[in-house]
Formats: C-alpha cells, sequence, structure tokens
C-alpha cells in the first residue's frame, strides 16, 4: 500500500520547500498512481482551491479567501498584473508554485503564500474570522477602490514585497486629490512587540475600514486595556505606533543644528572663526566676530539662555582647532550644534 507522502530534510529552513512538494502530490497525483509520478502542471482552478482550503485548514477558521484574494493569487503567480479575465482554464506549472522566483523578488509564489498564512495563523485569525482583513489585493486595485473614499478610508493587505507582512493602505487626499498611502509592513516580531488592534488605534491618519465602517467599532475589542502599576513599583511604559517621523536635527556640510531653524536662518558656517585652545586668547575682532556669528543662531520659542555658551574644542587631523557650542540649560529643549 503506497504510503501518504514523506520529504526528509536536515535543516528547518527547508520546511517551506517540503511542505510545497507534500501539497502538490496530495492535492494533483492521479488515483491508482505509480509511485512518485505527478503532473509537472495543472489548471490555476485546482491550484486555488487547494490554496483555499489549506489556508482555512492552517489558519482554523471558516472564512474562505473570496473572489477579489483569488484573482490577485493568480495575477501574482502568472505575473499578469493587468489581467482582468479569468485565469480558470491556464495551466500552473510546478516551477511557478515553488521554484521560480517571483519577478522582482528573491522568494518563490509559495514561500509569500506560507508567509501571510503563518502570520495570519499566529497573530491575525480573529480579525481575518471577523472580516477585517481584505488580504490578498494588489496595489493597482486598492487605488480604484480607495479613491472615491473619504480621507481616512483604510483597509488591510498582505504585503507583495514581503514575506509575512501586512501593510495598511489608506487615502489622504493633498490638493483635493486622493493619495493612497501605504504603511510599513508589520511582521511577527512587530505584532508580538504590539498586536494590530493597538496599532490601529495609535495612528491617527486612519478613521474608517473600507468601506464606510469607524475603526474604533470596527477594532476596539480587539483593543488593549490600560497597564496596571506592577508590584515592582516602576511606572508602566506603553509603545505606541506613529507613522512618518520629523527631524529633530538638520544636518548641513557635516554641522548639525535644531530642526526648528530652517535654512533661511542657518548660520553662515564660512563666517565661524577659529577658536584657539584657550577662548581667552582671542583678540577683540575675532570675539565678535564670533558673538555675531553665534547670533544667528534663533533659539527655539524665543528663549534666552541664563548660563554661557559652552565650546568643546578638539584638534583636528590638519592640526587647526574646532569647537562645539551649546547651552546647557537648553540642551533638554533643543538638539545640541
Amino acid at each position: 500500500m503506497i504510503s501518504q507522502p514523506v520529504v526528509i530534510i536536515v535543516h528547518g529552513s527547508q520546511d517551506n520547500n517540503a511542505v510545497a512538494t507534500i501539497i502538490w502530490d496530495c492535492a494533483f497525483a492521479e488515483p491508482d498512481r505509480v509511485p512518485f509520478v505527478v503532473p509537472d502542471r495543472v489548471l490555476w482552478q485546482m491550484m486555488v482551491e487547494t490554496l483555499n482550503v489549506k489556508f482555512r485548514s492552517e489558519v482554523q477558521t471558516n472564512h474562505e479567501l473570496d473572489a477579489y484574494n483569488k484573482h490577485f493569487l493568480a495575477q501574482k503567480i502568472f505575473d499578469m498584473p493587468g489581467y482582468s479575465d479569468d485565469f480558470s482554464h491556464m495551466m500552473v506549472t510546478w516551477c511557478q508554485f515553488n521554484k521560480e522566483v517571483l519577478m522582482g523578488r528573491s522568494f518563490t509564489f509559495w514561500q509569500w503564500f506560507d508567509g501571510a498564512m503563518d502570520l495570519t495563523k499566529k497573530h491575525l485569525r480573529p480579525y481575518w474570522s471577523d472580516g477585517l482583513i481584505f488580504g490578498f489585493i494588489g496595489k493597482q486595485h486598492v487605488h480604484l477602490i480607495l479613491k472615491e473614499s473619504p480621507s481616512g478610508t483604510f483597509l488591510l493587505r498582505f504585503s507583495d514585497s514581503e514575506i509575512g507582512g501586512i501593510t495598511i493602505a489608506y487615502v489622504a487626499y493633498e490638493n483635493g486629490m486622493p493619495v493612497i498611502q501605504n504603511i510599513q509592513p508589520f511582521n511577527k516580531k512587530d505584532l508580538e512587540i504590539r498586536c494590530l488592534g493597538d496599532r490601529i488605534r495609535d495612528i491617527d491618519e486612519i478613521l474608517y475600514l473600507y468601506p464606510n465602517l469607524p475603526k474604533h467599532d470596527a477594532f476596539k475589542k480587539y483593543y488593549s486595556g490600560r497597564q496596571q502599576p506592577t508590584s515592582s513599583g516602576y511606572i508602566p511604559v506603553t509603545l505606541q505606533t506613529k507613522v512618518g517621523s520629523e527631524p529633530s536635527v538638520l544636518n548641513v556640510d557635516g554641522n548639525t543644528f535644531p530642526a526648528s531653524l530652517s535654512p533661511d536662518n542657518l548660520p553662515d558656517l564660512n563666517s565661524l572663526p577659529i577658536v584657539p585652545s584657550d577662548i581667552s586668547d582671542m583678540d577683540n575682532d575675532s570675539m565678535d566676530q564670533f558673538h555675531e556669528a553665534l547670533g544667528a543662531l534663533q533659539i527655539p520659542d524665543n528663549e534666552e539662555p541664563s548660563n554661557p555658551p559652552v565650546f568643546p574644542l578638539h584638534n583636528t587631523q590638519d592640526g587647526t582647532m574646532e569647537y562645539d557650542f551649546f547651552y546647557p540649560d537648553l540642551l533638554e529643549k533643543s538638539p545640541a550644534c
């Protein structure tokens, strides 16, 4: 009697490819076939139904892949992102499934699909089962369905450029025109640190789950409660997710200035004199020139320092002296120069 297929591996990194081999053999081998004889190509309709069954079984959910998901998976495996017709009767090969890397990527179709399935199984099952994750959808389709939506409308999709990542795509309006933004994908490590529900709550730019469900109504049951003080006596801290970043400093020709200074009010770097190792050795003209250049640095929030500036000096490789300066009492309010 022929056994179920078995693949022997020597390292855990080979598990993904071994599972692909077993799936292909179990799903597509002919009944009463000669041992080890399997087809090298099958109908996409058979393949996508196999993927659907595997996804539901692995994630342990009743929420199936929908028609949009299946169509995008076909576009992905056949590398036909603009094709809108039916893929059902096209043939997909073993090489396309798990041998050839996807166009512009370093991984195969199965490795990418398995990564999304594993992420859902470990961190996203309740969200997926509740229909809150769109899942497998391309950026072009995202643009089409979000461009007519109100600002802040978003959906959750699996990253098509990373293995095991989920990203938030949302629409924002700039000068009256819709702009679709994709937030950097969250992977398993990210979601172990802070769950998806809390990350969605953190992000102020997203407001409505597509098509028009307020995000707090959709995700509030997944929000974590306020952290309670521990017996150790320490005050608890909380991480938060923010979209984008604002630089705290400006870097000009290797020199660092507070970000509150615009390029128009930065000091003229060439006007700063070389300071001797003992600032008291400066002559009157050099000291006046130095103070004039120092005055070009505007103190943020119109605050005046109560202490004189500090001048750490150091030698350079060519033997000249360089200096940095900052006001000690403003150091915590503005980055030092």
